[in-house]
């Protein structure tokens, strides 16, 4: 009984740790430039290297997305491009 219990708290605990390991912010995550390839911050609005947009306002909510994607991820209006 005792060993099963120790099992679930060390289950419990381990799906905690995860929780907190977990990448919270975006401005962490690098993606790929389409103009040059290099590294960019997924924030960032423009590459510094080539000065390619990597993001615009949404036409209908005014919330940003990337400039690649066809349709905003926040409103799910579509960009007429």
């Amino acid at each position: 009984m005792i060993f099963l219990l120790l099992v679930i708290l060390a289950l419990l605990l381990l799906e905690i740790q995860d929780e907190f390991n977990r990448p919270t912010a975006v401005e962490n995550i690098v993606v790929e430039c389409p103009g040059c390839g290099k590294e960019v911050d997924l924030d960032w609005i423009a590459c510094p290297h080539c000065l390619q947009r990597l993001r615009e306002n949404c036409t209908h909510c005014e919330n940003r997305k990337m400039i690649s994607h066809h349709f905003c991820t926040v409103c799910g209006s579509t960009t007429s491009r």
